[in-house]
């Protein structure tokens, strides 16, 4: 009996205007199940496909079955019989990362290229090896048309040491000069005559922000299409990575 509804579904698919039909979910029941295992789900959403919801939380992106019995975490890919496959996950994710980019450009420090071809948002931790290599070649970067744009990742946590230097850096007169200060001078960053408890807020937001887009480490590089391109690359390589992409 089940697989007569199955395919009468399917039969109904084929005659309405969509090539495939909305795959129905619970979405509260879905949030109380994902609450229970310490996940906060922010949305979830059908997929043009049969049997699978996309799943947004605070710690990135899920897929699962409508009744929520079975659940991955990652990305989707699709195949064709050529072999060719792309990344379903960044082609949905891109468009909606780029509009929280832009809902807060104001409180990103901005390495602006003169000759601007490309535009990436990278998450950036002042502990963090590779990303201070990344900001010791800032210049190459810019010389090669590429806007850096940083937002704050704290990998130990907004709470920690790096956090609150981080937060100092974001609130001082002139942060992008700190940045450089405490990257590549080893300088200690001042704190803020300003109100620095609102400068932590600021700084658990963005964190908050790379744990939802699924940030795990950083560097973290999202291309001006909302596409995370990976960690730490050259300046050659991220505009080579960049350019593949248009």
């Amino acid at each position: 009996m089940n697989s007569l509804r199955r395919v009468f579904g399917l039969l109904l698919c084929s005659l309405v205007a969509f090539s495939v039909c909305a795959t129905e979910f619970d979405e509260a029941k879905i949030k109380e199940r994902f609450s229970k295992i310490g996940i906060t789900v922010v949305q979830v959403e059908s997929l043009d496909m049969d049997g699978l919801v996309e799943i947004t939380t605070t710690q990135g992106t899920f897929y699962a079955t409508p009744s929520a019995d079975y659940f991955i975490p990652g990305k989707l890919y699709s195949l064709d019989d050529n072999g060719n496959f792309s990344d379903v996950t960044a082609q949905r994710q891109g468009p909606k990362i780029n509009k929280l980019f832009n809902d807060i450009t104001n409180e990103m420090i901005v390495y602006k290229a003169k000759n601007e071809k490309h535009v990436v948002t990278v998450f950036t931790d002042t502990s963090c090896g590779y990303c201070l290599k990344l900001h010791r070649q800032m210049a190459e970067y810019n010389k090669l048309g590429i806007t850096v744009r940083y937002l704050a990742f704290p990998r130990s946590g907004p709470q920690s040491q790096v956090g609150h230097e981080m937060a100092n850096i974001w609130c001082s007169e002139d942060p992008a000069k700190v940045m450089s200060d405490v990257k590549i001078r080893g300088k200690n960053a001042l704190a803020p005559n300003s109100d620095i408890k609102k400068c932590q807020a600021m700084i658990s937001g963005q964190y908050q922000l790379g744990k939802t887009i699924g940030v795990s480490g950083t560097p973290a590089v999202f291309s001006e299409k909302g596409i995370n391109v990976g960690g730490y690359l050259s300046p050659k390589d991220l505009l080579a990575r960049l350019e593949s992409q248009q």
